[in-house]
């Protein structure tokens, strides 16, 4: 199973979300890898440091580009895919991907960019709020929005946290909502290409 965060806008949580996704996959008792499809290699800092800090992820972050992301798979671990924002890597992690996850705050930016990967996508997915507020004008108005156009949307929100935007170089040990989101993913993953 490969499961691609993208999102075409950059800064949106496409890495920790990719991070924290994993480590909730393993946790839950699956067989992760992160491919580090991104040019900027934030996955694969983020794993080597913490692995200087003397806390190693669960899970292998491996580099990806666009040629190894259209090779046929070779091992049947939940492969979560950290995309580049733009070009040839977020083309093939989307090409590659048995579903997407779109990161999107509750700013009016992000949800037209979220919108416009959506529209570009051939396999199943669905919007993963991050970062937001949830009693505020703006979530109940991105809410709406979703909710009007029938976008397919995680349950699960993340909300805004300083432990989360602090995480980068640590192995997360609380999942806050990021555990509901993986759990919310199982109900779709297809055992068949999974461990």
């Amino acid at each position: 199973m490969r499961i691609t965060i993208a999102n075409a806008k950059g800064g949106v949580g496409k890495t920790t979300s990719a991070i924290y996704l994993a480590q909730a996959a393993s946790l839950r008792g699956h067989r992760a890898v992160v491919l580090d499809a991104d040019p900027q290699g934030s996955a694969s800092q983020w794993a080597d440091l913490a692995a200087q800090e003397n806390q190693p992820l669960d899970f292998n972050v491996l580099p990806a580009n666009p040629a190894t992301l259209k090779r046929p798979r070779t091992t049947r671990a939940i492969e979560i895919v950290d995309s580049a924002p733009t070009g040839p890597g977020l083309q093939a992690a989307l090409e590659t991907a048995d579903f997407t996850i779109i990161p999107c705050s509750d700013s009016p930016l992000d949800v037209q960019q979220a919108w416009a990967t959506l529209e570009t996508l051939k396999a199943p997915a669905a919007i993963l709020l991050v970062r937001v507020e949830p009693a505020t004008r703006a979530m109940k108005a991105v809410l709406d929005a979703f909710t009007q156009w029938k976008t397919p949307i995680f349950d699960s929100r993340i909300r805004k946290r300083q432990d989360i935007k602090t995480s980068m170089g640590h192995k997360p040990t609380k999942l806050w909502e990021y555990a509901q989101a993986w759990q919310e993913m199982e109900q779709t993953i297809d055992p068949r290409k999974e461990v």
